[in-house]
């Protein structure tokens, strides 16, 4: 009798603590409230303004509210020709109560854009944010999480292809239709080192995917992704917009899904990709690689491989010991020369650099890929970690 009461009274306890946990629970599964601030920063290389509108998860929603707790990773989003920002309200809709800060730059809004300018703007948001991150006086201060990626639609898109080049401080990046852009944004993929999934839409007659997405998809290396969504258009990767719907009506798409439909695709995607490469959640990569298998919605293409093979213009650096313990040494590197390591699935991974070499101590045993770049080259040296 003894027992049977024991036992009755441990679960009793049991219901009795769950049920005061679940608020707790139920709290912490919340979305973020959205806040709303605006930016002008100065580029004193460029000796250029770059105005931008930001949302970022907040206490409460509203304009200049205070930062929710955390760290937070950064998209910064890029608008098409003569599109503003505000035909984008559904991604940062969607990202900002996951918990992302959503950077979208207003530049090159004219008959006249300069898209290089307008990639370079996009990752000078990037950066910017982590200036932000240190500034005490700073609405985001101490809430910049060092993960950011670029993400854009249509000329958007080809500037963050731009932008991307040569980029090591970038973890991801994420292209609605992208368009080739002057200078080429086809050219600028092959040097592009984030992670990089590519949206394409097969009724798109205004940027084709034969001519656009598909050749920027092929010339990407080591971690690619394409989505070509069944029955698509061009200006469903955006919100209703009167130019983009009016310059898309002079070539006829033949629409079988809604703007909903797409959307759904890619905002489903697009958070696996980024949630896998920002915030090194391995269980949305796996989630991903099964969306892309299976998937009815869109016509799919998927490799992650990081080899030698984006070898360009070899810097002849050497990476020693092998296997690597806690210490890589690395060397002669040229002045100037970043670094980043990823893994086989392409996975990014930020390490120390001391007057030592590199600490990987952070690193599980396994086998990755060094990658070093100069304004003009890469070299991917691989190597392993065994302890």
């Amino acid at each position: 009798m003894i027992r049977l009461r024991s036992a009755y009274l441990s679960i009793m306890m049991r219901i009795l603590l769950s049920w005061l946990l679940f608020p707790v629970f139920c709290a912490n599964a919340q979305p973020y409230a959205i806040g709303n601030t605006s930016r002008t920063w100065y580029d004193t290389v460029r000796m250029r303004n770059v105005p931008a509108e930001l949302h970022y998860p907040a206490m409460i929603a509203g304009n200049d509210q205070p930062m929710a707790d955390g760290a937070f990773p950064v998209l910064v989003l890029g608008h098409g020709f003569v599109m503003t920002v505000d035909a984008y309200d559904y991604i940062w809709q969607h990202f900002v109560p996951l918990g992302y800060i959503v950077v979208l730059p207003t530049t090159e809004g004219g008959l006249t854009p300069d898209h290089s300018e307008f990639g370079v703007d996009l990752a000078f948001c990037a950066a910017q944010m982590q200036v932000e991150h240190t500034d005490n006086l700073s609405l985001f201060f101490g809430h910049v999480d060092p993960a950011s990626a670029l993400m854009g639609h249509s000329m958007g898109g080809g500037a963050v292809l731009l932008g991307a080049s040569a980029n090591s401080d970038l973890q991801a990046v994420v292209v609605l239709a992208p368009a080739e852009t002057n200078p080429s944004a086809i050219a600028a993929a092959s040097g592009v080192l984030a992670p990089t999934l590519v949206f394409a839409a097969t009724e798109d007659c205004v940027t084709p995917p034969a001519t656009n997405q598909q050749p920027m998809y092929d010339a990407i290396e080591p971690c690619k992704a394409l989505v070509n969504i069944t029955g698509g258009g061009h200006c469903y990767f955006g919100d209703p917009n009167f130019l983009c719907q009016f310059g898309e009506t002079t070539c006829g798409p033949s629409l079988s899904i809604t703007r909903a439909e797409q959307h759904d695709v890619v905002t489903d995607l697009a958070t696996l990709w980024l949630d896998h490469y920002l915030r090194n959640d391995l269980a949305s990569g796996q989630a991903f690689a099964d969306s892309m298998a299976a998937t009815a919605r869109a016509a799919t293409q998927y490799t992650c491989l990081s080899t030698g093979a984006t070898d360009v213009e070899r810097l002849d650096i050497a990476a020693w010991p092998v296997p690597a313990n806690d210490l890589l040494q690395v060397g002669p590197l040229p002045p100037n020369a970043s670094f980043r390591i990823v893994d086989v699935s392409g996975r990014l991974y930020r390490v120390l650099r001391t007057t030592g070499g590199l600490d990987v101590t952070m690193l599980a045993n396994g086998t990755y890929h060094l990658q070093v770049v100069t304004s003009h080259r890469v070299q991917v040296i691989p190597f392993q970690v065994q302890r």
